[in-house]
C-alpha cells in the first residue's frame, strides 16, 4: 500500500512540475521606490514563521509536550528534603521517680531526605505517559495541518493578487483602445464626416472603463493588504509580485488522489493519535484502584545529646490502594469509552469530508482546464474582431456601435481568460492540498 501511494505522489509531482514553471515576469502595475519583491516560496517561508495561527498552535504543541513530562513524573523517583530548627520554652523531660530526666535538647536541629519510587501499579503510570505522548503527537499533527492551511491560503491569495493585477492590465488596455478609437472619431468629427452626437457612446464607454480601472487599482490595494496581514507585514508596505506562468496540468486518477489524501493528510493522523490516547487513558483508569507497590527510603537526623544515635537511615516496602472512591473511577472509564466512540465517528466523518474535498478539487481543476481552453480561443477571436471592425469603421463599412461592441467583447474575453487562468492555478493548488502533498516542497523545488 505504501509503495502504491509513493508511486502516486511521484507521478503527480512529475506531471505537476511542468505546470509550475516560474517565469521572470514581474508585475509593474505598482512599482514604486522602496517596494518589496515577494515570490511565492519567499511568502510561504514568511507565513510559516510569522503567522499568528502557527504561533498559537505551536504554543499548544509546546504545552502538550509539557503534559508528557507531567505524565512521566510518576515513573521517576520522588525526592524530598527537610530541615528545621525548633525553639521550645522548656527542655523536654519526663519524671523518673523524684527526678526529672531530660529527653532531648531544648532547641534541637533536625533534617533529612526521603526517596519514594513506585515499583508496580499494574501499568497505570506507563499507560498515562503513553496516552500523553500520543496526545502530543496529535498536537504535532494539528500544527502540521495549520501550517498546510496557512500555506494554502497564502498561495490562493497570492494568485488572487496576480489576477487583480491582470485585471488592471485589461482595464488599461480597454482605456487605451477606447481612447484611440475616440481620437479617430474626433478626427472624423473635425473633418465633418460625423456629428457630435456620434462621439457620446465612445465617451461614455471611456468614462466607464476609467472607473473600472480605478476600481481595479483599489482592488489590488485590498488584495495586497490581505497578503501583508497574512505575513504580519505593515499594511503600508508595498509589495511586488512575480508571476507564475504555467502549462495546463494533467489530472491524476481520482482513486489515487483519494488514497493519497487518506494516507497523507495530518488531520487523519490527529484523530488516530487522539483515539490511541483515549484507549491508553481508559487502560490507565481501569487499574486505578488496584494496589500500588512502592519502596520508600531516606535518612533523618535530629539533634539530641541524650539519644544513642542522633541520625538514622531507613528503607521500607509497602503497598497502597483505594478501597472505594464513590464510583468516580467507573464514571471516568465510561466517559473515556464514550469519548473514544465520539473520536471514531469524527474521524469517519473527516474521511468522508476529505474524499468530498478531493472530488470537489478534482472537478474544479477539470472545469478550470476546460474553461481556459475555451477562453483562449475566444480571446484570439475577440482581438482579431477588434482589428477587423476598426479597419471597417475607418473605411466607412461599420458603425461606431460595431466597434464599441468589438472592444467590449475583447475586454470580456480578456477578463474571462485571466479569470480562468488563475482559477486553474488555484484549483491545482487546492487539489495538491486535498491530496496531502507538501505545498512547500513543491513550490520551492519548482522555483529552482
Amino acid at each position: 500500500m505504501f509503495r502504491k501511494i509513493t508511486s502516486c505522489i511521484m507521478a503527480f509531482l512529475i506531471i505537476g512540475l511542468p505546470y509550475n514553471t516560474c517565469s521572470a515576469e514581474i508585475s509593474t502595475s505598482s512599482i514604486e521606490k522602496g517596494a518589496r519583491l515577494l515570490t511565492i516560496p519567499e511568502g510561504i517561508s514568511i507565513v510559516l514563521k510569522d503567522s499568528r495561527l502557527v504561533k498559537i498552535e505551536t504554543a499548544d504543541k509546546d504545552m502538550s509536550f509539557d503534559d508528557t513530562l507531567l505524565a512521566l513524573s510518576p515513573l521517576l523517583p520522588h525526592i524530598s528534603g527537610n530541615i528545621s530548627k525548633t525553639y521550645q520554652r522548656y527542655v523536654p523531660a519526663m519524671m523518673f521517680g523524684a527526678m526529672d530526666v531530660p529527653m532531648s535538647d531544648k532547641n534541637p536541629l533536625s533534617g533529612g531526605f526521603d526517596i519514594y519510587q513506585t515499583l508496580f501499579d499494574f501499568g497505570k503510570s506507563i499507560s498515562s505517559y503513553q496516552a500523553s505522548t500520543e496526545a502530543f503527537h496529535a498536537r504535532k499533527a494539528s500544527l502540521d495541518s495549520i501550517k498546510r492551511t496557512v500555506t494554502l491560503e497564502f498561495i490562493v491569495s497570492y494568485f488572487g493578487l496576480l489576477e487583480v493585477e491582470k485585471m488592471i492590465t485589461v482595464a488599461e488596455k480597454e482605456v487605451e483602445s477606447l481612447t484611440s478609437y475616440l481620437n479617430d472619431m474626433e478626427h472624423l468629427y473635425d473633418q465633418g464626416i460625423i456629428v457630435e452626437n456620434d462621439l457620446l457612446p465612445a465617451k461614455v464607454k471611456l468614462a466607464d472603463a476609467k472607473q473600472k480601472l480605478i476600481a481595479s487599482h483599489n482592488g489590488r490595494e485590498v488584495a495586497a493588504a490581505l497578503i501583508n496581514t497574512m505575513l504580519t507585514l505593515p499594511l503600508t508596505e508595498n509589495i511586488l509580485t512575480k508571476d507564475w506562468q504555467s502549462e495546463t496540468p494533467k489530472l491524476p486518477e481520482l482513486d489515487e488522489a483519494w488514497n493519497s489524501a487518506l494516507s497523507l493528510r495530518p488531520e487523519i493522523t490527529f484523530y488516530n493519535k487522539q483515539i490511541q490516547s483515549s484507549v491508553l487513558r481508559e487502560r490507565s483508569k481501569t487499574v486505578q484502584n488496584l494496589p500500588t507497590v512502592f519502596v520508600d527510603g531516606g535518612y533523618q537526623y535530629t539533634q539530641n545529646q541524650y539519644m544513642v544515635h542522633e541520625d538514622n537511615a531507613y528503607i521500607k516496602f509497602g503497598a497502597k490502594m483505594d478501597l472505594y472512591d464513590g464510583g468516580a473511577t467507573g464514571a471516568d472509564i465510561m466517559k473515556e469509552r464514550n469519548l473514544h466512540k465520539k473520536l471514531q465517528e469524527q474521524k469517519n466523518k473527516l474521511e468522508d469530508d476529505i474524499k468530498f474535498e478531493v472530488k470537489r478539487s478534482y472537478l474544479g481543476l477539470k472545469d478550470a482546464i476546460e474553461k481556459l481552453d475555451v477562453a483562449k480561443g475566444a480571446l484570439q477571436q475577440a482581438e482579431e474582431n477588434v482589428r477587423f471592425y476598426r479597419v471597417k469603421y475607418n473605411n466607412g463599412a461599420a458603425t461606431s456601435t460595431d466597434v464599441l461592441e468589438a472592444i467590449n467583447l475583447q475586454t470580456k474575453a480578456q477578463t474571462n481568460y485571466y479569470s480562468a487562468e488563475y482559477e486553474l492555478k488555484r484549483s491545482y493548488t487546492r487539489l495538491m492540498y486535498s491530496m496531502g502533498l507538501d505545498l512547500v516542497s513543491l513550490y520551492k523545488e519548482t522555483e529552482k
